[in-house]
């Protein structure tokens, strides 16, 4: 099997201006790191990235205008990029977003050996939920009417069952699997990889000025 590692980093940002840019040469150390990837793709409507991209011997895609969006999914970009290249299922496919920082090896060797069993077809890691959905209701303006958006009269939390939400800090898949998977990479057969709290506290996203200030913080203090 062939392992291809994906960064997805368009020019334009909401939150933080040329985000994949300040961060393109930190996750691409990283990925340098792990010596069984095959070929690094980048995809992006950047010129600045693509010289990057360039200067590491990466394979560049140049992503089309309409996909350079900020309402674009992630699934919609990885579409575009099998059009081009034509995986199969002999090829394993990893998503690198430029805008998670931390990294541990480790995690991504063990995802390396769960997703080459032949009955793997996709893998995401996942924290447990910052808010339980027991909890979690909606207000119909209509009616003046709360919702719960998952019914329960639980009211203990102890009785509350697991819940996570997916991080794509760890995402890869077979090639061809992409169609059947959802708009963020997942579905009911992806293999799940549950990361432990310590693991969860140094992840941090970075889409605006006030996440890049959370993690120069967690830095400072040794959380990282």
């Amino acid at each position: 099997m062939k392992h291809l590692a994906v960064i997805p980093a368009r020019e334009g940002s909401v939150g933080l201006s040329h985000k994949n840019r300040m961060f393109f040469d930190k996750g691409a150390d990283f990925i340098d790191t792990l010596s069984w990837f095959d070929e690094v793709i980048v995809s992006t409507d950047d010129p600045k990235i693509e010289e990057m991209a360039h200067a590491r011997e990466y394979s560049v895609h140049r992503r089309p205008e309409h996909l350079a969006g900020p309402d674009v999914s992630i699934k919609s970009v990885f579409e575009d990029l099998e059009n081009s290249l034509e995986w199969g299922s002999g090829e394993i496919i990893w998503l690198f977003y430029l805008t998670i920082l931390y990294h541990d090896r480790s995690h991504f060797e063990t995802a390396r050996k769960r997703i080459e069993n032949s009955q793997s077809r996709s893998l995401c890691s996942f924290i447990k939920a910052q808010t339980h959905p027991y909890t979690c209701w909606r207000f119909d303006e209509a009616t003046e009417n709360l919702e719960q958006y998952v019914p329960n009269d639980i009211f203990r939390r102890q009785d509350m069952p697991p819940a996570w939400e997916h991080y794509h800090y760890v995402c890869c898949f077979k090639g061809d699997e992409l169609s059947k998977l959802n708009q963020e990479l997942i579905n009911s057969k992806t293999i799940p990889l549950f990361l432990d709290d310590q693991t969860a506290s140094k992840l941090v996203e970075i889409d605006t000025p006030k996440d890049l200030e959370l993690w120069k913080q967690k830095m400072a203090k040794g959380e990282i």
